[in-house]
């Protein structure tokens, strides 16, 4: 396994997302390629930010990546524009992700604990395997 995607939503799942993420990294020497995805309905191109929320996005997994970094983790992380299953799905194809590991919950506020349907459009579409974390 040589490259782990985690899709960021910044609620308060994330540090357990990510936590799993750096434990199966550092035991497969693994990259991780942390993911975050604005709303919005046009593709953003690699290393444009577009607006505020995608800015603040870029800030935040910036401090994750420095801070994953100097725990001695390959990283590198990735704004998208768009409806986050999809977008999940095809940065995961794009960068080859061997796995993918997500938050489990949706955070709108009619949300149930069941999973997301963030979470299970990613499993039955991604074309590797996807660990939700409760």
């Amino acid at each position: 396994m040589s490259t782990i995607l985690v899709p960021i939503d910044f609620s308060e799942e994330t540090p357990e997302v990510i936590e799993c993420a750096a434990m199966l990294a550092r035991r497969n020497r693994s990259q991780l390629v942390l993911m975050h995805v604005a709303a919005g309905g046009r593709p953003v191109a690699p290393g444009v930010i577009s607006n505020e929320e995608e800015t603040e996005a870029a800030d935040k997994l910036g401090r994750l990546e420095r801070y994953l970094r100097d725990e001695g983790y390959q990283v590198s992380t990735a704004v998208r524009e768009g409806e986050p299953a999809r977008e999940i799905v095809e940065y995961g194809g794009e960068i080859k992700a061997d796995c993918i590991i997500m938050g489990r919950h949706d955070h709108a506020p009619a949300a149930t604990p069941a999973k997301s349907p963030t979470t299970c459009y990613v499993e039955q579409k991604a074309p590797c395997t996807v660990v939700a974390v409760p």
